[in-house]
């Protein structure tokens, strides 16, 4: 088999901790370097979602920490060049249909599906941008 891409959709736990907030973006790119090397994938590509109650303007304290940490590794943020088309950020916000992570997004299945289809589409959207 053959690992060519990672998808992450995680940060809840940590927005109760500043301390895990606050390093949230140092290890995500930690995560990203520590899984491609550990499963021999260094072209694996590498999509995040964003918790999805939180929305850009209005996060505050370690919610905003773990957005802004999310959205750093996107490769078309410029913050880490090495992420340039191989590591996408979907923002979930507009896709989540009430609740919270912790909440499961009460148990709402289309975010649950919105999200996956998001996901799935910036996966391909990297795997085609690099088969040219």
């Amino acid at each position: 088999y053959e690992i060519v891409g990672f998808a992450w959709w995680q940060g809840d736990k940590d927005r109760y901790n500043t301390g895990h907030a606050s390093r949230y973006e140092q290890n995500l790119v930690r995560l990203i370097e520590t899984l491609r090397k550990e499963f021999d994938a260094p072209q694996a590509k590498f999509v995040i979602a964003t918790l999805g109650q939180t929305a850009n303007d209005s996060a505050e304290g370690n919610e905003k920490l773990i957005l802004d940490a999310q959205m750093a590794v996107d490769g078309q943020s410029g913050k880490y060049p090495e992420f340039k088309g191989n590591v996408a950020t979907v923002y979930t916000h507009p896709l989540s249909q009430g609740g919270a992570s912790n909440s499961h997004y009460n148990g709402n299945a289309q975010t649950y599906m919105d999200v996956g289809l998001a996901m799935g589409e910036a996966m391909v959207e990297l795997l085609e941008a690099n088969s040219e």
